[in-house]
């Protein structure tokens, strides 16, 4: 399931993106500026396990809830299309 970019809150989901930056870089110890069009599991070997912290960091932090039933993780590989996906398919905790 695609989300329509013109219908995302674009401030919204910059906070997704900068949020994820900083909580991937701790999460990884990674000390390079982490980019958009970086992939999580490839580029940036984040596992299944710290993916869920991710998550729940995330929510924390932004004070939502996530939904990750529908996601399909073929089409979210990398921390843009991670931040895309979380601001069409989060809602207020």
């Amino acid at each position: 399931m695609t989300t329509d970019a013109s219908s995302l809150d674009s401030e919204f989901r910059q906070r997704v993106v900068d949020n994820m930056r900083t909580i991937l870089a701790n999460l990884l110890d990674y000390s390079d500026p982490v980019t958009e069009d970086m992939h999580l599991m490839h580029e940036l070997g984040l596992s299944s396990s710290l993916g869920l912290e991710l998550l729940l960091q995330l929510e924390d932090r932004l004070d939502i809830f996530i939904d990750v039933e529908k996601m399909n993780q073929d089409k979210v590989s990398t921390v843009g299309d991670f931040a895309t996906y979380i601001a069409g398919h989060s809602r207020p905790a």
